[in-house]
């Protein structure tokens, strides 16, 4: 009697479960083919100064995060070209995600959020080879422009979007989502 029970129970659970689900809404489960990130580091180079270069990394994005080297010091009203690496040393030897990244353009896209919106505006320069209505940003190279004076963070997200990239961070999984914190002085 017992085991019937369960049995009823867990079909009642399984049918208010599908019941639930709204089938209008895209979902795209994780697969193994997310990126493992540990280490992400975004390298800014000043446009009208190209020896002037802001670096700053996170660590350990799997375990405690380590935000000490993860400020981007900048100076106001200037434009950047950024450049983003993403590591994973929790394996070795180190696997270079980047690299994985560009070779599968089309399943990816980087989303930069500045907060508060008027501390910096980002453009992504890289472009995948997605067809019609593409190509869609990548986001491994970015162009950024900094505003007035002021505090904030960029917040990077990094969207695995196989087969369903549409150039807008909806679809997909998130293989990173971190916050620099922004000095713009």
């Amino acid at each position: 009697m017992k085991q019937i029970e369960k049995q009823v129970i867990g079909l009642v659970c399984l049918v208010l479960v599908a019941i639930g689900c709204n089938r209008d809404e895209q979902h795209v489960s994780p697969t193994g083919d997310n990126e493992a990130v540990t280490t992400a580091t975004l390298v800014l180079t000043n446009k009208a100064v190209p020896t002037e270069i802001v670096t700053a990394t996170i660590e350990n994005l799997n375990a405690t995060v380590d935000f000490t080297r993860a400020t981007l010091n900048l100076r106001a009203n200037t434009t950047y070209r950024g450049e983003i690496t993403l590591l994973n040393k929790s394996i070795m030897p180190t696997l270079d995600a980047t690299e994985e990244i560009r070779d599968l353009a089309n399943e990816h896209l980087f989303v930069y959020t500045p907060t508060p919106a008027s501390l910096l505006t980002i453009t992504p320069m890289d472009k995948d080879t997605n067809p019609a209505p593409g190509p869609y940003p990548i986001g491994l190279t970015i162009e950024i422009k900094t505003g007035t004076v002021g505090t904030g963070k960029l917040n990077v997200v990094l969207r695995h979007q196989p087969g369903s990239k549409n150039g807008t961070p909806t679809p997909g999984t998130s293989d990173l989502d971190t916050d620099f914190p922004v000095v713009v002085k």
